[in-house]
């Protein structure tokens, strides 16, 4: 480690630099990058048919659906061989052999989509799907490449360089969305160039890490290495993956019973909006810390660590899924058009999802190499969401997928927490301090009626919608944010201090 302990607690934490530096950093670029990917989905909402959205959705669905399915955990696995491997020759290796065996996963993966791509449109009743799988059957792979050499930049050192690869492929995805919406209204090209910006993204991660690191080629998968690797990957895959299946085995309810336009509304209201942007962004930078603290045997920094990230993270997420809560029905309006209010139950309950999936809790358990847990609970939640899922959707129609993924995801939640805590030697008292929670709470109760009230009274002056969601959601959230400003600045100096 960088500093010890003692300097650690002698030095008065700032905020110039360090760990929140780079987490704030870059939770500031995906916050541009995600409100580019929202006004992507704006823009095609509104300028496509129900059809034509439905189409692409469908695509979309398939693509997380393979590239979730064909991960295996070796994102997990990059980070644990890379900050865990040993000397650099071996951690070499290992990396090495990961991004082997995700080359031949990726093609075999690709080859089974361009055979099956028949069945997969007959699943979905929608014969305009099956063209468009030859340009979808890549990017499951490219994807996770993506994830992998992102982990890789990241625990060199060089969170910042990513910044601003974002910043540029997120306006190079916008302007593909305009050509679809301003000039061709094709989903065949919107396909073609967003696979031509993948391959782009993966070289361009690639080369970064060859310049400032080492060449990184993936070799023939070595048993010795690839034994270790799978003993690692593979429950730790589970668990990725069925935590995919848990969001999207809704939307393939909804694709199996319903027409593609009511799937196109389903699809866009159980987006998950990305209101966990912070911890997100918190959480891929102090991964390989984490990493480093646990295997030199100190949980209790550990536990520091982890109870400011849990605060940071209810701070906002919480805070701003509440805001969109108030104002859902013009969110939605806004976001995809009054076409798409029939799904304005399922986002609410997606909003709720959100809350409670905030955490990260798989940081702790992955980072000790605890994956057969993971892969334990996740085996028993996908297994009660794929029962509820179509039991819930017999019984209460188009929202019973939603339902039942709010009430798996927060039993799912609450289970993880409690083996994290175990782990590190800690209880709920070590992780939430209770004063500041409860204040939290009140808090956000009172924002939320304050702006309750606004929302009426912005109707009743007659403010457009769009003005309506702006002032309400800013309203909220910075009611809270400031009512707690003690608590946010307090978590990020204690983070910021750890290295």
């Amino acid at each position: 480690m960088s500093s010890s302990p003692r300097a650690v607690n002698k030095r008065r934490p700032r905020l110039k630099s360090g760990t929140s530096t780079d987490s704030l950093l870059l939770a500031a670029v995906k916050i541009v990058t995600l409100a580019s990917a929202m006004v992507n989905t704006m823009i095609l909402s509104h300028s496509l048919s129900l059809t034509s959205y439905g189409t692409y959705a469908q695509g979309v669905l398939l693509v997380a659906v393979c590239s979730d399915g064909t991960i295996l955990g070796m994102v997990d696995a990059v980070n644990y061989f890379f900050n865990r491997g040993g000397p650099n020759a071996s951690a070499r290796d290992y990396v090495r052999t990961i991004l082997g065996l995700q080359t031949v996963i990726g093609l075999v993966t690709a080859a089974v989509l361009v055979a099956a791509r028949g069945a997969i449109s007959g699943y979905f009743s929608n014969p305009l799907l099956e063209p468009l799988i030859v340009l979808l059957a890549l990017r499951p792979m490219l994807t996770n490449m993506m994830s992998m050499l992102q982990v890789l930049v990241v625990s060199i050192g060089r969170a910042r360089a990513i910044a601003v690869r974002n910043l540029g492929f997120s306006a190079l995805k916008l302007t593909a969305v305009l050509i679809t919406a301003l000039v061709t209204s094709s989903i065949a090209v919107l396909f073609i160039m967003l696979l031509a910006l993948d391959l782009a993204s993966v070289l361009w991660f690639w080369d970064c890490f060859r310049r400032w690191k080492y060449l990184l080629l993936p070799t023939r998968p070595r048993w010795a290495l690839t034994r270790d690797i799978l003993g690692f990957a593979l429950p730790m895959g589970v668990y990725v993956m069925t935590s995919s299946v848990m969001r999207q085995v809704g939307a393939l309810v909804i694709g199996m019973h319903e027409p593609t336009e009511r799937y196109a509304v389903y699809a866009n209201a159980s987006t998950v909006l990305p209101l966990d942007v912070i911890p997100a962004s918190f959480l891929t930078v102090i991964i390989p810390i984490v990493t480093r603290y646990l295997g030199a045997g100190r949980k209790d920094l550990v536990r520091r660590l982890f109870r400011n990230y849990l605060a940071v993270g209810y701070l906002t997420t919480v805070t701003f899924c509440v805001a969109a809560m108030v104002v859902a029905p013009e969110v939605i309006q806004v976001l995809y058009g009054a076409r798409y209010l029939g799904g304005l139950a399922v986002f609410r309950l997606y909003l709720i999802t959100t809350m409670v999936r905030f955490a990260g809790l798989s940081l702790i358990l992955s980072a000790a190499g605890r994956t057969r847990t993971l892969m334990a609970v996740s085996l028993v939640a996908i297994a009660a969401n794929i029962v509820a899922c179509p039991t819930l959707y017999a019984l209460l129609g188009f929202v019973g997928p939603a339902a039942a993924s709010v009430a798996v995801n927060l039993v799912m939640t609450l289970t993880l927490l409690r083996l994290s805590l175990k782990e590190i030697d800690g209880g709920l008292a070590s992780a939430f301090d209770v004063r500041t929670l409860g204040r939290y709470v009140l808090t956000t109760a009172a924002a939320a009626l304050g702006g309750q009230a606004l929302r009426m009274l912005l109707h009743t002056l007659g403010v457009p919608v769009l003005g309506v969601a702006v002032a309400v959601l800013c309203g909220v959230s910075a009611a809270v944010l400031l009512l707690n400003r003690g608590a946010v600045i307090t978590s990020l100096r204690e983070i910021n201090a750890m290295k």
